[in-house]
């Protein structure tokens, strides 16, 4: 694939997920993931001209020998079909993260929590040290 034009689409998905012109939602289907991996945090999917796109953290074991590993972190993002299933999996471009951490903030709902629990208050400005 085009690494030019996967970029493209994550920057486009991620722009589209800020202006809210994109939702996402929380999946409770867990992809399958090989050789012992395991998903880490929400499992999230939107749908974009007729595909369903899921995109998720997972950490998996890289091995060095046959008996020396560590544990590495990665995002994936693919087309799955309608029952779940891998169809296609996007390049792992660093750019993820900025789409990953985009879809986790705006699929909280601390945006609304923010603006309901806050109301027109405005913050206060004092020096604090946090």
């Amino acid at each position: 694939m085009d690494s030019k034009k996967a970029i493209a689409l994550i920057i486009k998905l991620n722009r589209d997920t800020i202006e809210g012109k994109l939702t996402w939602q929380t999946s409770r289907v867990q992809p399958s993931l090989g050789n012992g991996g395991i998903v880490i945090d929400n499992v999230y999917y939107t749908e974009v001209e007729k595909k369903i796109l899921r995109l998720y953290k997972f950490s998996q074991k890289y091995y060095y020998e046959e008996d020396s590993f560590e544990w590495t972190e990665n995002l994936r993002l693919e087309f799955v079909d309608f029952y779940w299933k891998s169809e296609f999996e996007f390049p792992p471009i660093s750019i993820l993260s900025d789409l990953y951490e985009t879809v986790r903030y705006k699929t909280s709902g601390v945006e609304s929590f923010l603006d309901s629990y806050l109301g027109d208050e405005e913050p206060e400005e004092k020096d604090t040290d946090f």
